[in-house]
């Protein structure tokens, strides 16, 4: 499973400074080295505990924040009745729930508001994109493990939209057809 990081248009006029203040409500903030480059925000990623919640936010022209949450239970309180507390272990439900539904007012389930989120994986690409004034920000993840999706799926529980990238693909007609001799 690979990550799928998000790059954000915020649909309202977007001030840095106010967006870092109403972040910290919620998370721990630290910022980006200058020059940090894809490599070091991945390592920094990847460096965090597997139980931690943790991304990384880039603003553009070197200016970003590596991001911890302070308590997993704050996003209880925002869920909607259909969405189930077990969500709470996932980096992905998190910054959906807390980040862009909250402070950006940008609700992924909204078919309006997709409008303001692009997925990719190609991280150069979502640097690039932010550098140029395309995107606002791009927020990079972790991938979702393994177990974690086993999990919540044997619990029946929807995952948010593109929490996972499977690499490689499977071929649809080798898994969900079968062979009779």
């Amino acid at each position: 499973i690979y990550p799928i990081h998000r790059l954000v248009k915020s649909p309202i006029p977007f001030d840095e400074t106010d967006f870092m203040h109403q972040v910290e409500n919620y998370f721990d903030v630290e910022p980006l080295d200058k020059g940090i480059g894809k490599e070091g925000i991945r390592e920094l990623l990847e460096s965090a505990d597997e139980d931690n919640i943790v991304f990384s936010v880039y603003f553009g022209q070197d200016r970003g924040y590596f991001i911890k949450i302070k308590d997993k239970t704050n996003m209880l309180p925002l869920l909607t009745a259909d969405e189930p507390e077990e969500l709470q272990v996932l980096d992905v439900a998190q910054l959906h729930t807390l980040l862009l539904k909250t402070i950006l007012k940008v609700d992924t389930k909204d078919p309006h508001s997709q409008q303001y989120v692009t997925y990719k994986v190609d991280m150069d690409e979502a640097l690039s994109r932010v550098d140029s004034g395309e995107f606002d920000m791009v927020f990079f993840m972790n991938a979702t493990r393994i177990e974690q999706v086993r999990n919540l799926a044997e619990k029946g529980i929807r995952l948010p939209q593109k929490a996972t990238f499977f690499y490689p693909k499977l071929l649809s007609g080798l898994v969900i057809n079968k062979f009779e001799s």
